[in-house]
């Protein structure tokens, strides 16, 4: 049932948002406003026609009123009150007339009386009327918009030397500070999203100190060793204020789902409480896409960008292990974020670490999501699916697995400039400058202070945020989950699923490992499974030596490996670390290649009880 007062959003034919000013008792007609209008002209429409138009998809009720102007009445300074008294005295007869006051001719005869009654010109009663329509036809909304001066809302350009805004209150005598430039505001929010991910309570005091710990000491990575050398103690000068911290985690809308503005916790803070640790966003918006061409898993683009952050070892925080590259596959249609794969290499983009982000594309997100630390709801990123062909980066050149695309999942896959949809760029740019794969970058401020866990965690922040939250220009202001839901619905009959075990195993990089008598040993670590166990490998290499297997692995997390069974195919034995490798665990084959190496370590015994762990693809449910 549509209400006075009530706002509809329409995406189509074109996006508008307009507001209920008057309805017939009848319920035949109403008078409606378009909030974003400079004139004061109202329209006529029948009443059916906004439930047509709502039953369609074609318009939405927001439910929230963000023009309606609720202010503290004790806070407004005694200027402003006699503004708003002097202006709802000439409006306040002007809108008893209803309906007469939304009829264009008699409007204009009602504010000439009322132009020679107060002694007011006609475009100031009109933009009084505008005002009294747009923010919810109360009495506030004719205050005045002096908050508007200063350019609110818009960020301004620092120059060389000459620091913004009012000088500091507080310590005066340690210098101007330093403007939030591009570089400040990237540190502000990854110091903010790695604070929050550590703590079960958000604290932006806890935050702030945190950073200037981590973030604002000298520190530099040696060369040759690549250890971090951190020297504590910088100039006040030089640290941004509490204040400024404060200011831009206001001002960005893409925080962490545990950071909530202070504005909203003082109006509502049980609502706040409530929300703070849920870790949803909003509900994707009804959408009609019968404009655009295309449909959901037709064709994914598969891109990699370089993260300017050299990221330390979670074995040795001391210890860097190289910049991250970030591969991404894009839906073309929807440009949802499907599958994302966070490697660490030198040099040019890997294909076998695209592959597992391709792999990904048909993996359970809310469990991979909850692995890092952010709980999810499912359809927060409903993508499980691979797509009938795939667009792979300029930068990425195919290797063998082509053929086992196209055999195994009749996926095509072909060469393409790069003109890839890059909407998802933007959002993680705002964490880290985003470099060619083959770019090696300068040092900057985040350098040897996040692992690879944490800056997982941030990127899977960034991508949620895109793809639930992010306006597309070209779908009229849809996210992509919108016209990816929207996609799936009326055009999604050719999407394409697979078990996530296979996905993985069939796309992992492979390597030679060796039975040894201690273990299966690849990387320096040594593994075991129920088929060696079985089958006693280990005493056979023992008495006639070792030998080679190939297996499959995830380069960023060495925990487990994947023996394929050649008697079976599409089945793979899952072998685990052994005991005498437990200091490998839970780290990447990078990690574990900067280790220590004694010079010589004694082989302990493999675990006596072992569970069986032989896998079909088909049985993989964790």
């Amino acid at each position: 049932m549509l209400l006075r007062n009530d706002l509809l959003h329409y995406t189509h034919p074109s996006a508008r948002t307009v507001r209920i000013l008057w309805i017939a008792p009848e319920q035949s007609h109403a008078y409606v406003f378009d909030v974003a209008a400079r004139s004061a002209e109202v329209e006529l429409v029948r009443l059916s026609a906004l439930h047509a138009d709502l039953r369609a998809g074609h318009a939405r009720v927001l439910p929230a009123d963000p023009y309606l102007m609720v202010v503290s009445q004790e806070l407004l300074p005694p200027k402003h009150l006699q503004l708003r008294a002097r202006a709802w005295e000439i409006v306040e007869p002007l809108v008893a007339l209803e309906p007469g006051i939304y009829e264009a001719r008699l409007r204009g005869q009602l504010i000439a009386q009322a132009t020679a009654t107060h002694g007011v010109s006609h475009p100031t009663i009109y933009r009084y009327l505008r005002r009294y329509w747009q923010r919810g036809q109360t009495p506030n909304a004719l205050l005045p918009d002096y908050s508007n001066s200063g350019g609110r809302g818009k960020v301004r350009q620092a120059s060389a030397g000459v620091k913004r805004g009012r000088p500091r209150k507080n310590g005066a005598g340690d210098g101007p500070g330093l403007n939030a430039d591009e570089e400040i505001r990237r540190t502000f929010r990854v110091a903010i999203a790695r604070y929050a991910a550590g703590h079960a309570r958000f604290s932006r005091l806890g935050a702030y100190q945190q950073m200037l710990a981590d973030f604002f000491i000298e520190r530099r990575i040696d060369a040759d060793s690549g250890r971090v050398l951190a020297m504590p103690g910088t100039r006040a000068a030089e640290l941004p204020s509490f204040g400024q911290f404060n200011y831009w985690l206001d001002h960005d809308d893409d925080r962490p789902p545990e950071v909530a503005r202070r504005r909203a916790a003082a109006d509502a803070p049980h609502a706040t409480a409530a929300s703070a640790g849920s870790h949803v966003m909003p509900a994707a918006e009804a959408f009609d896409g019968a404009a655009i061409a295309g449909r959901p898993g037709a064709a994914f683009h598969l891109d990699v960008v370089r993260a300017e952050v050299q990221l330390v070892s979670r074995a040795d925080r001391h210890q860097a292990i190289g910049q991250p590259l970030v591969y991404v596959a894009v839906d073309a249609f929807s440009r949802m974020v499907a599958g994302v794969y966070i490697g660490i290499g030198i040099g040019a983009a890997s294909w076998q670490h695209a592959m597992l982000a391709l792999a990904h594309c048909g993996a359970d997100k809310q469990r991979y999501s909850q692995r890092f630390g952010r709980g999810i709801e499912a359809g927060l990123w409903p993508s499980r699916h691979l797509p009938e062909t795939l667009h792979a980066s300029a930068a990425l050149s195919s290797g063998s697995q082509r053929d086992t695309l196209l055999n195994n999942f009749n996926l095509r896959c072909t060469a393409v400039a790069d003109d890839a949809p890059d909407e998802w760029r933007t959002v993680l740019a705002k964490r880290f400058r985003l470099l060619a794969p083959d770019d090696a970058g300068a040092a900057c401020r985040l350098d040897g202070v996040l692992d690879l866990d944490q800056f997982t965690r941030i990127v899977i922040d960034a991508i949620l945020y895109h793809n639930n939250r992010q306006p597309l220009h070209h779908a009229g202001g849809a996210t992509p989950r919108a016209l990816w839901e929207w996609g799936v619905e009326h055009r999604g009959g050719g999407l394409k699923t697979y078990p996530e075990q296979l996905l993985r195993c069939s796309l992992m990089p492979a390597a030679q490992a060796t039975v040894t008598g201690d273990g299966i040993l690849l990387f320096d670590s040594t593994y075991t499974c129920a088929r060696a166990i079985d089958e006693r490998w280990f005493e056979r290499a023992r008495q006639r030596g070792q030998w080679s297997v190939r297996v499959a692995y995830d380069p960023a997390d060495m925990d487990v490996i994947y023996l394929p069974d050649p008697n079976a195919p599409m089945q793979f034995h899952a072998c685990h670390m052994t005991d005498s490798s437990s200091a490998h665990r839970h780290l990447a084959a990078v990690e574990i290649a900067r280790l220590p190496h004694p010079a010589s370590t004694a082989p302990a015994a493999l675990s006596a009880s072992l569970r069986s762990t032989t896998h079909a693809y088909a049985s993989y449910a964790n």
